[in-house]
């Protein structure tokens, strides 16, 4: 059976305001699955709902068909990963410490790291291109260096599906074609992905459904090339935009303003 998170009827307040209201989202082996919103639209609180992070007011979450609630941590975390956009380790550990982590759903808390734990942490560091930093310690790191560790943990976990906040967060432009590439490759070897994204024209490049988040729901849940059109970007942002093609197909989105003066 292929492994599926699901969350259906989400509901979840917060100071009395709703901030998911009734969402139905689910993804699975072998998808990118891309969630866009403008800042503030729950996000961040949807995808930490469906980790078990955050308890719900109505509805469920399911993994495989199993209410997230009756699994033990362990069960969650050698099926599901989870990159945050943002991590302050409690203690100075170096990046190959940090790594190793992802191996703890698979040899336990106290369990001495295997050869296979060697291995799975190695091909993660290289995915990334960190061979170099595996001494360095994680705290002193730049924040762009320090989400590169944090993706690398969560590929040496092994995963069948990897959540994703803002992955492309303090990365420059040649690392964010680095991790987009790599998120295509590991979609191909059967791993489902949700990422939040604030680059469209990134989920036109990998994702294999886009779901757009607007007023604490999911309004739209479709392929990119369908919902992500200048029309859609104005209404989910707020702003217009034009589209421009390269000349291998490619698309960026270009904000359309008028110059004080003009």
């Amino acid at each position: 059976m292929t492994s599926r998170l699901c969350v259906k009827g989400l509901v979840f307040r917060r100071g009395g305001r709703i901030i998911l209201d009734h969402v139905d989202l689910e993804f699975g082996e072998g998808e990118i699955l891309a969630l866009l919103g403008g800042n503030g639209a729950g996000k961040t609180t949807l995808l930490r709902c469906m980790l078990g992070l955050l308890r719900p007011d109505a509805g469920s979450v399911e993994l495989d068909g199993q209410p997230l609630g009756t699994l033990n941590h362990q069960k969650i975390a050698a099926t599901v990963a989870y990159v945050p956009q943002a991590h302050i380790a409690p203690f100075p550990y170096t990046v190959d410490e940090v790594v190793t982590l992802g191996r703890l759903p698979h040899r336990g808390l106290w369990g001495r790291a295997s050869a296979r734990d060697r291995r799975a942490v190695e091909d993660a560091l290289r995915r990334m291109g960190i061979e170099a930093l595996r001494y360095r310690i994680y705290t002193e790191l730049s924040g762009g260096e320090r989400q590169l560790v944090l993706i690398a943990r969560a590929l040496a976990q092994e995963a069948k599906l990897i959540v994703m906040d803002e992955p492309v967060s303090g990365l420059d432009f040649g690392h964010q074609t680095q991790l987009l590439v790599c998120l295509d490759e590991l979609a191909a070897q059967g791993i489902g992905i949700l990422k939040t994204t604030h680059h469209p024209e990134h989920a036109l490049f990998v994702a294999t459904r886009v779901a757009l988040l607007e007023n604490g729901s999911i309004q739209q849940n479709g392929k990119p090339q369908t919902l992500l059109t200048p029309e859609g970007m104005e209404r989910l942002y707020g702003v217009r935009v034009e589209v421009l093609t390269s000349t291998n197909g490619g698309k960026a989105f270009v904000p359309v303003f008028q110059r004080t003066g003009d």
